[in-house]
């Protein structure tokens, strides 16, 4: 649901299309490591502002695949989603499903499952290295285990690994999992659940049985990975036993890895790639500073840049004003004297969706969303569009409707329970 990021997934943008380097969406980079590994067939399970996200990939027309899409109206958790995608039109339907999947079920054995808002340097050979292991080890599911701070065990889930095996290169250590950990801030590992999975099929379809809706207040739940499947592969949930043992495998990765769960993650991984540590498919000049886009009115002997930082397309920078470091400036800004922007991303005009639902194009947006930052500060935020009149610090500004500029701290998370 994306809701940490609100109020950015709730007009604008949904997790897996938040840009980096002002450009490239989360999910596409997924997209082209499949495709590097020789994968054609992909799918996607959409909720929050699905529309977007079609409308960006097609059906997989410009890379050369061939995506579907799994809709829907009610969430069914990380099991109930990876189902549908795999077993299609065959899943368990439940009474909040409208209709079934119209797609066929997957013919082939094994899934690969990324989260649509983790960022890694995952690329194809560390998908083929792990399907290695994980056709090796056989393993049911294998997963990517980074290694966290203890600080944040609480916002993951962590595995112990036994008699596991010492690596070369990023993919360290492997081995079955014999302990998991949903959110414990007293876990015993910092190993944490990456969010990149291997799935055998076979696994998917004994379980799709037990799936229930993905709500709380349920009696013996079974919708979440990390909840219900990996304690129940492990025998340690007392409502659920599997037919027979399917072996839960881990994998430890050392490469850079990211989150993008809140705010202040998405302002980290775009660090991450000012600084070379992540690396995307920019389209920008790359200059000693940094990335410029085309048609950038600048005068750089008048204008303070301090790298890195990325000016997008079609932007006007005026004499006075100061870049970065850290200062991400998507397509058709406007920044006037005397501005200062750090340690922020501006994104470029998007579509917006009224109610989440009605799309008013990026065009038409540009008629109340100016894009101009009038000679003041901002820093440490985030913003989607507007005229931004005040010194911003630790903001989130969102562009309304009608134009006008809701702004908010940027730690600010809805108070809904999360299922």
């Amino acid at each position: 649901m994306g809701r940490r990021l609100d109020p950015l997934t709730t007009h604008q943008l949904p997790k897996p299309l938040f840009p980096l380097g002002g450009k490239v969406p989360i999910a596409e980079i997924w997209i082209r490591g499949l495709i590097g590994s020789g994968i054609m067939n992909v799918s996607m399970n959409l909720c929050v502002l699905a529309e977007s996200i079609k409308q960006h990939f097609g059906a997989g027309e410009k890379f050369g695949i061939d995506l579907t899409f799994v809709e829907e109206e009610v969430p069914s958790g990380t099991l109930g989603g990876v189902c549908k995608m795999v077993l299609g039109r065959d899943t368990k339907m439940m009474a909040s499903d409208s209709e079934p999947p119209s797609i066929p079920p997957f013919a082939g054995s094994t899934v690969i499952v990324p989260s649509g808002d983790i960022v890694a340097n995952f690329g194809p050979e560390l998908l083929e290295e792990m399907y290695s292991i994980h056709r090796r080890s056989g393993a049911a599911f294998t997963m990517i285990l980074t290694e966290v701070d203890s600080a944040r065990r609480k916002d993951f889930g962590t595995a112990i690994l036994e008699n596991s095996e010492r690596r070369a290169g990023p993919l360290s250590q492997s081995g079955r999992i014999c302990d998991f950990r949903e959110k414990d801030p007293h876990s015993p590992s910092c190993l944490s659940n990456a969010s990149i999975y291997m799935v055998e099929t076979d696994l998917l379809r004994v379980v799709d049985s037990y799936r229930t809706e993905a709500k709380l207040g349920l009696e013996g739940p079974f919708y979440d990975f990390g909840k219900h499947l990996f304690p129940a592969m492990l025998g340690k949930l007392p409502h659920i036993r599997l037919p027979r043992d399917f072996a839960l495998w881990g994998i430890q990765f050392d490469g850079a890895w990211f989150d993008v769960g809140n705010k202040r993650d998405y302002l980290r991984v775009n660090r991450a790639v000012l600084d070379g540590q992540i690396s995307i498919p920019l389209t920008y000049e790359r200059l000693p500073w940094g990335y410029l886009g085309t048609n950038v009115e600048i005068d750089f002997s008048a204008v303070e840049i301090r790298s890195p930082v990325i000016i997008g397309n079609k932007c006007t920078i005026e004499p006075g004003a100061v870049l970065g470091p850290y200062a991400i400036i998507g397509d058709g800004w406007e920044i006037e004297t005397g501005s200062v922007i750090t340690n922020s991303v501006l994104w470029e005009r998007y579509p917006y969706y009224a109610e989440g639902k009605h799309q008013i194009s990026a065009r038409r947006r540009k008629l109340v969303d100016r894009h101009e930052v009038r000679g003041v500060r901002i820093d440490e935020s985030i913003v989607a569009g507007g005229c931004v009149e005040q010194d911003t610090i630790g903001k989130t500004v969102d562009v309304r409707e009608d134009g006008h500029t809701a702004v908010m701290e940027i730690d600010y998370v809805p108070t809904e329970a999360r299922a």
